[in-house]
């Protein structure tokens, strides 16, 4: 895995930007993800991780599109979330477990990201009221998305989970983002029945 790191003050401009949304900041907060993050880029296809990987972080996105997936018994890929700007990924289940995820951590366009370690992450958010904020939002931000992919799936017929998909709000977005080959591997569903789903829309 080929991976660049360099840490100009630019680079933690859009992550410091979307943390002020939810709290005020100062110089502290500036400090320290200075110190702790590195700026990540990342190659259309990089895994930045694989389960059993030594060290866990988390990736936030600042720009590109990456992709949490795992392959099933008969080799197909399946993509658990899309992760465009904004999103983030953890590699541990939780920050209190040291279980790691099930699932690679994937780029599928050229990415550049955020990459804190998941200890650091954790001593600061037991400590510091801005950091217990960053990481709630964070991890509501991942279970909106699971929350709206899970009503997804249980519409049965794929034609229908596809226009449910292409049509709602949230979604739509990603759709816009994304191949039909991604879209496909996100909702377990074929490229053929994509296509016969586009034209019914």
């Amino acid at each position: 895995m080929k991976q660049t790191y360099h840490t100009p003050a630019s680079a933690f401009v859009p992550l410091l930007f979307y943390w002020t949304h939810y709290c005020p900041l100062d110089v502290s907060h500036h400090e320290w993800l200075h110190i702790h993050g590195k700026e990540l880029t990342a190659k259309r296809g990089t895994r930045l991780f694989e389960p059993g990987d030594r060290g866990d972080y988390v990736y936030f996105v600042c720009d590109g599109l990456l992709a949490t997936a795992w392959w099933d018994a008969e080799g197909n890929r399946r993509i658990d979330r899309f992760l465009p700007p904004l999103h983030s990924a953890l590699t541990r289940n939780n920050l209190y477990t040291h279980r790691q995820v099930d699932y690679e951590v994937v780029a599928l366009r050229k990415s550049v990201l955020i990459c804190i370690p998941a200890n650091a992450l954790k001593a600061y958010k037991e400590t510091c009221t801005e950091a217990n904020t960053l990481v709630h939002v964070m991890e509501q931000k991942k279970l909106k998305q699971y929350r709206k992919k899970s009503r997804l799936m249980l519409i049965k017929h794929e034609i229908a989970r596809y226009r449910a998909f292409a049509t709602d709000d949230y979604m739509k977005s990603m759709r816009l983002l994304t191949f039909q080959e991604e879209q496909a591997d996100y909702l377990g569903i074929s490229r053929r029945t994509i296509a016969r789903a586009m034209e019914q829309l």
